[in-house]
């Protein structure tokens, strides 16, 4: 099995451990389509043509909450994670090569069971990470940080953006 089968693998995995690949029955609108230079025949279905795709922000839980990571070396190497869209609330970023997976994230819709919108992230690094979630309606941000030379701890949050009414 070659490196990228390898790598759709852990994707698949990932996708499967924070609740699976979404599916949908009709065309959706994408304001921010999926965040890959590599899109897919699927994708190109989903996607307006005039949009233009940004592969350093991920826009989950339809264009409501824009994600973006920085990243920094124990070598002083800094730079902005390139993201892979996978499902409408799930995507990766990838720092130093796209067959490298360094992070996954998810933005759940929790508004019917506590009010609140859920932010879910595992890392596959050690490096400096800084990671920026902002609600694209009301401009509220939450920021999560992972020191360098640490591995990556996962994120779980139930609680993240009490804005379900805005």
């Amino acid at each position: 099995m070659n490196r990228f089968a390898r790598t759709l693998l852990v994707f698949a995995a990932f996708a499967i451990v924070l609740g699976g690949f979404a599916t949908s029955a009709g065309a959706q609108e994408f304001r921010c389509p999926p965040a890959s230079s590599a899109v897919t025949a699927s994708d190109a279905q989903r996607i307006d043509s005039e949009v233009v795709v940004d592969d350093e922000f991920l826009c989950l839980n339809e264009d409501r909450f824009q994600i973006e990571v920085d990243f920094e070396t124990p070598q002083g190497q800094t730079g902005r994670g390139q993201a892979v869209a996978l499902t409408s609330d799930t995507g990766y970023f990838w720092f130093f090569s796209d067959d490298n997976v360094e992070l996954i994230i998810k933005v759940l819709d929790g508004c019917g069971i506590n009010g609140h919108y859920w932010i879910f992230a595992g890392g596959l690094t050690d490096v400096r990470v800084t990671i920026n979630v902002t609600d694209t309606t009301t401009g509220d941000v939450q920021t999560f940080e992972n020191p360098q030379s640490t591995a990556f701890e996962p994120i779980q949050l139930i609680e993240a953006f009490m804005t379900c009414d805005a």
